[in-house]
């Protein structure tokens, strides 16, 4: 691509920070090909989430960091990290992104970790992600009649 990733402009922002701020993950991934995934990849994503880059977030998930963090006790310690020091931007990149993990067991622990350092957003992002996943397993939870047939479990809907 023949940019540097690294060089900064005079109003000092680099190439690696517009790609970000567009969202143009693509271009990211360009300037982030010369990164050797499996040696530096986690390296890299935890300065992405102290930096708060979201779509350099996204590009290195996508460009095999994702291989690396099916460990969910691993993932996990990433997105607490994440919780501690990230952004809701970055939060819910591994959230959509990353190899998946259910939040709502852990809700009190990463909005713990969250508020900390006075993160109300992250805190208030964790709290309504859980919700999602609770409204979503308790309306895929179906009781089953004692008659024979089944119904929701949702209140109201028989």
């Amino acid at each position: 691509m023949g940019a540097d990733r690294d060089a900064v402009s005079y109003a000092g922002y680099s190439a690696l920070d517009v790609a970000d701020l567009l969202n143009r993950v693509s271009i990211v991934k360009c300037l982030l090909a010369h990164v050797n995934i499996q040696e530096t990849g986690m390296l890299e994503l935890m300065y992405a989430i102290r930096q708060g880059r979201s779509t350099v977030v996204r590009a290195l998930l996508e460009m095999g960091l994702n291989d690396q963090l099916q460990d969910e006790a691993l993932f996990r310690g990433v997105f607490l990290m994440a919780c501690y020091i990230g952004t809701t931007f970055v939060v819910n990149t591994l959230v959509k992104y990353g190899p998946g993990l259910f939040i709502s067991p852990f809700e009190d622990m990463f909005v713990h970790v969250a508020m900390f350092l006075n993160n109300t957003e992250v805190a208030d992002t964790i709290r309504d992600i859980a919700d999602i996943e609770r409204r979503k397993m308790f309306r895929d939870v179906e009781v089953c009649d004692p008659r024979g047939g089944s119904h929701s479990s949702e209140p109201g809907q028989h």
